[in-house]
């Protein structure tokens, strides 16, 4: 009888991984990377996590999953001056037109995440060469956002490894081997290692807003933005809708892309900061992206890999609800993603799960 090691060094793989998001949480931004609040200070600091799969919608092809986590400092009325991996990059920040505008909040963001993709068949070994290449990336972004009651810019520097590197291939297998589900075979097949740099601006405005802070209200949400980078290059134009009780005074939520920020970060004048408070609300969301490059359908870069012809323009339509205790909040969205290649057999959809928790 011959052991095979194999799932244990898949799980091996994967538990790299999870030690990176744990090594980010509990050494790299509190130790060093966390302000210290001024005293007297009302706006908390944030971890949000949030997991995308296919598999909350009864499928398993496509966009497979995606985990994200994501530290917010607190909101002041300057970026922390002892938050030092991005200390570098004030001089350039400081250049960007609406940094210029008076009164306006600050706050930065470090995130941690992987994305997953496989092919509609993941019981074929073999490429297949109308579908989508197995491809699977794990990054590390930091996002500076300036915003005022009703609007919020944002820009993002990620740096990311797409290829065996991200280590998808043995996380997938991990947890399908977990729930005891198909395994995926064709991982062989998969786009080659590339490390990937890209810069992401966002734009947020409250197009409506309900002047009450407490008690039923709702809002609509704009949201703009581009990427420019070796992983994607796009333009994206969005609208979101919230009504409810409680509403939070963030500026909603929306699906993860690969690198692009996720605003979890409250205020003093957030009615999360109430440990009294009890929010519920149902959101609704459209975007549209142009897309000029997406090196998970395009293929590497630099490299010869397998690819297919993507369609230019792709919509994502999102709806949920969200639940908010104290400090304490908690997304629960389904995601419908129109087809994004032209020899794609049907959209994709998946659902989300969002929790984050401030201090």
């Amino acid at each position: 009888m011959i052991f095979s090691n194999a799932p244990f060094n898949q799980s091996r793989h994967c538990l790299r991984i999870s030690c990176l998001f744990i090594f980010f949480l509990l050494v790299l931004v509190p130790a060093s990377a966390a302000e210290k609040l001024d005293a007297g200070s009302k706006n908390p600091q944030t971890f949000s996590l949030y997991l995308e799969n296919d598999y909350f919608a009864g499928e398993d092809g496509g966009y497979s999953s995606g985990l994200k986590l994501t530290w917010n400092s607190a909101i002041q009325d300057q970026y922390p001056d002892d938050v030092w991996p991005h200390k570098w990059l004030y001089p350039l920040l400081k250049r960007i037109p609406f940094e210029k505008q008076p009164d306006r909040k600050k706050n930065v963001t470090f995130a941690f995440g992987q994305n997953i993709y496989t092919p509609e068949n993941i019981e074929e070994e073999d490429l297949l060469e109308d579908d989508r290449p197995y491809a699977g990336i794990s990054y590390l972004s930091v996002g500076f956002h300036s915003r005022k009651e009703r609007e919020m810019n944002t820009v993002e520097v990620s740096l990311g490894l797409v290829g065996p590197s991200s280590y998808a291939e043995e996380c997938q297998k991990a947890v399908h081997q977990v729930f005891d589900d198909i395994e995926p075979k064709g991982w062989d097949n998969q786009l080659n290692n590339e490390a990937v740099l890209e810069l992401v601006y966002e734009y947020k405005k409250k197009m409506i807003q309900n002047k009450a802070r407490s008690g039923f209200g709702h809002d609509l949400i704009l949201s703009s933005g581009a990427g420019l980078g070796n992983a994607l290059i796009y333009y994206n134009l969005g609208l979101g809708y919230r009504l409810g009780w409680n509403l939070p005074a963030d500026f909603g939520v929306f699906p993860i892309r690969t690198v692009s920020s996720f605003n979890g970060a409250i205020d003093a004048a957030d009615l999360r900061g109430d440990k009294n408070k009890i929010g519920v609300q149902m959101f609704f969301s459209a975007e549209g992206r142009a897309v000029m490059h997406n090196i998970f359908l395009d293929g590497n870069t630099f490299t010869d890999s397998h690819s297919v012809d993507k369609k230019p323009v792709v919509g994502d339509f999102m709806t949920g609800i969200n639940f908010s205790m104290g400090q304490a909040q908690l997304s629960l969205a389904y995601v419908f993603r129109s087809k994004e290649f032209e020899t794609q057999n049907k959209a994709q959809k998946f659902g989300s799960i969002n929790f984050s928790i401030s201090y």
